[in-house]
């Protein structure tokens, strides 16, 4: 006989834990664990799908910009091919890290699990 609750397993013939004061349950009867996403995790991978959208919203609006030639004439950058070829290198950089950082943030709230 085992305590579902606390697992302090008894010899036969008791039928209450000691401890938690519920009936005891024969060792086949014991529920297996699930493991889910906690609740810091769902958010974290909430706000980690709110920071790509954002970020793409910021990649469509450079994309955008380039087309107007605006990109050029404010931030700089020289002739080549692609689309953020013509960004600032610092600027390209910072949008890479943007998009890794949410990766990361979607990685880790994905990965958050607690037992039930």
């Amino acid at each position: 006989m085992i305590c579902p609750k606390c697992k302090i397993e008894y010899e036969k013939g008791y039928t209450k834990c000691s401890d938690c004061h519920i009936d005891l349950v024969e060792r086949v009867d014991v529920p297996q664990h699930v493991y889910r996403i906690s609740q810091i995790g769902l958010s974290m991978l909430k706000f980690g799908i709110a920071l790509l959208f954002v970020g793409i919203l910021e990649l469509l609006t450079l994309i955008t910009l380039n087309d107007a030639n605006i990109i050029r004439r404010t931030y700089g950058g020289g002739p080549g091919e692609g689309i953020l070829s013509e960004l600032n290198p610092v600027a390209r950089l910072l949008i890479y890290v943007q998009f890794i950082i949410c990766l990361m943030v979607i990685i880790y709230g994905f990965f958050s699990k607690e037992r039930n």
